[in-house]
């Protein structure tokens, strides 16, 4: 596939991008640009649909990764407000433009933080999210806004809900986004049961899998926690087809 890649320069778009390229045309659209052999880097906002527009030309599926968390304490408006535009809005602007512009497949990347408090409680998949924090929430609306315009739309689509992707160099560890050293991830509430990261090598290949969705429109949950100290097991790995490589030893 021609895949757009929209906020494919973070932290966990620069380390997949690469492996997606190994498999797909990829083009990335980001503020910051990109350089990975082969990949087309477009400089612009997931929020401007003059910019989303034109990276759309010529593409068969879009990743939309784009994220906004914020990071001050507190109630920070403007940190919030950007949450709502990039999580929420920018995610209606991509599908609406994807679906007038013929694209066949749209995954939105999402996350375990629609569940409030996920890393320190055992959680059903199939349970509502329930997270009023700023950024579990906006996540929660996104992927509303995914589930009504997917069919809506006729656009197949599918959200990826992620527990700790870091890069492959750090597994099983976690690097979070802010660049801190790597760390093992636990169970607080669990006697210290650890969980591990989701490598970028597996994360990249449920992104391919998920290319090849053809709906209904559903969540599926991407984690290496495969033993189940933090998720109850839920139908993924049957339906999608995909199983992390990278797990740890009971």
């Amino acid at each position: 596939m021609h895949v757009l890649v929209i906020g494919g320069a973070g932290m966990v778009g620069s380390n997949v991008v690469p492996h997606l390229a190994e498999r797909h045309t990829v083009r990335v659209l980001d503020p910051r640009p990109v350089d990975v052999a082969g990949v087309e880097s477009v400089v612009g906002d997931a929020r401007s649909p003059g910019d989303v527009s034109a990276a759309l030309a010529g593409v068969d599926a879009v990743v939309h990764m784009a994220a906004a968390i914020p990071r001050v304490g507190g109630y920070d408006p403007a940190a919030n407000h950007l949450s709502f535009e990039v999580n929420v809005g920018s995610l209606h602007l991509a599908m609406s433009l994807a679906a007038a512009g013929g694209v066949r497949s749209f995954v939105h990347i999402s996350t375990m933080s629609v569940f409030g408090d996920y890393s320190t409680r055992l959680i059903d998949p199939a349970a509502a999210p329930d997270s009023a924090e700023v950024y579990g929430l906006t996540k929660r609306l996104g992927e509303q806004v995914v589930a009504a315009l997917s069919p809506s739309l006729g656009l197949p689509a599918c959200s990826l809900r992620l527990i700790f992707p870091t890069p492959d160099a750090d597994w099983p560890l976690w690097r979070s986004p802010e660049g801190h050293p790597p760390r093992q991830m636990t169970m607080r509430d669990d006697g210290g049961a650890r969980i591990p990261a989701l490598a970028a090598a597996d994360l990249a290949a449920a992104i391919d899998r998920a290319l090849a969705w053809t709906g209904p429109y559903r969540p599926f949950l991407v984690t290496a926690d495969v033993s189940g100290v933090s998720v109850l097991a839920d139908d993924t790995q049957a339906v999608l087809g995909w199983r992390p490589q990278r797990v740890l030893a009971d």
